[in-house]
């Protein structure tokens, strides 16, 4: 999976001519949610989504006519006034969406914003995407790092420092803000979602591969070589080869962007595996195998201290109850259940 911003800045390097959309508010609703975000080339060629459908073309067609030079805009659509023009869709809700040209020559300065942005994107860090948008309507982008460190053109209003030190911009979608005459876009680049694949087996194999269609980033780990490597596992961010699964998190940092799922080849090394994630703050934690298998472990571990409310927190057996018998079918009710959930974190509607 590779991200808009590493997309972004690729074409930066290239001098290629692009534009951004973001969707910067939504109401009711709507087929994607506030933050969602697409990348426009000029022969219409898309990454990334929006949502689809009509209001998506009119966006697309907006963004390559905006590629003469580089400037913003905002588009506002109301659903049902869509509706009744003829769309077709069925939401009843409104969408605010920002789009932002981009075209050479590329100041050099510009290039290592972006540069230190996939670099921050690509360790996990924490910052926020600041972008000044003048009178005039040209964007500059700068970088808040989380000691409050700035990085990019400018100064930014000591109004919108004090507010990001206090921490008013740590929701999942951009905040547009005023300060004076300009305009602001605040976008909260956080960690991404990361799914944590315990066991390299037939199920694993599938659930990567529908990990990286379905947007998280997956981290594999086994105990087998010849299972976890990349040859079997092109599209995984990082492949990890233990020697034993009792050190399963050593070296991670989980927190609640992360999404732990439990495969491995056998009762004993799932019981290892579940009691180290459970001292973790995961946003998700499952467990393949039957409901004879769970009652044994969730046994093993409240002998050993474990709280009864922690365990009913586990998702197992786990995925969504579809009749799945394959490897595929099964990893299929596993990421449909991961979806579920992060959509739920999220705040997002089912």
């Amino acid at each position: 999976m590779t991200s808009l911003i590493r997309e972004s800045l690729d074409l930066l390097n290239n001098g290629t001519p692009f534009a951004l959309a973001v969707i910067i508010g939504h109401k009711g609703s709507t087929p994607r949610t506030s933050g969602s975000k697409m990348l426009v080339r000029r022969d219409k060629r898309i990454s990334g989504t929006i949502g689809g459908g009509l209001v998506e073309a009119k966006v697309i067609d907006a963004c390559v006519d905006l590629l003469d030079r580089p400037k913003s805009a905002i588009m506002d659509f109301n659903l049902d006034q869509e509706i009744k023009a003829g769309m077709d869709m069925v939401c009843g809700g409104s969408l605010t969406v920002w789009l932002r040209s981009f075209v050479p020559p590329y100041p050099p300065e510009q290039i290592q914003v972006w540069q230190n942005l996939a670099d921050l994107e690509g360790k996990g860090k924490k910052a926020l995407v600041v972008t000044r948008i003048t009178a005039d309507k040209i964007a500059e982008t700068s970088l808040v790092a989380e000691q409050g460190e700035v990085v990019g053109p400018g100064m930014l209003p000591k109004a919108l420092m004090d507010a990001a030190g206090e921490n008013r911009f740590t929701g999942p979608g951009p905040v547009r803000q005023f300060y004076g005459l300009d305009e602001f876009i605040i976008e909260p680049l956080s960690r991404p979602d990361t799914l944590y694949i315990f066991g390299a087996g037939h199920v694993g194999f599938q659930l990567a591969k529908m990990a990286n269609l379905t947007d998280f980033s997956c981290v594999v780990t086994d105990d087998r070589a010849e299972f976890a490597n990349e040859a079997r596992f092109p599209h995984a961010g990082e492949i990890r080869v233990l020697d034993d699964f009792s050190t399963a998190f050593d070296g991670l940092d989980i927190d609640g962007n992360a999404y732990i799922v439990i495969l491995t080849r056998g009762h004993l090394h799932d019981q290892t595996v579940l009691e180290q994630a459970l001292e973790t703050d995961a946003a998700y934690i499952g467990m393949i195998g039957s409901k004879k298998k769970k009652k044994q472990i969730y046994g093993n571990l409240m002998e050993k201290g474990v709280a009864p409310a922690r365990l009913e927190q586990i998702y197992s057996p786990i995925g969504l109850k579809i009749k799945a018998e394959t490897p595929a079918e099964i990893a299929v009710s596993i990421i449909g259940e991961l979806i579920n959930v992060r959509a739920e974190n999220k705040g997002n509607p089912s």
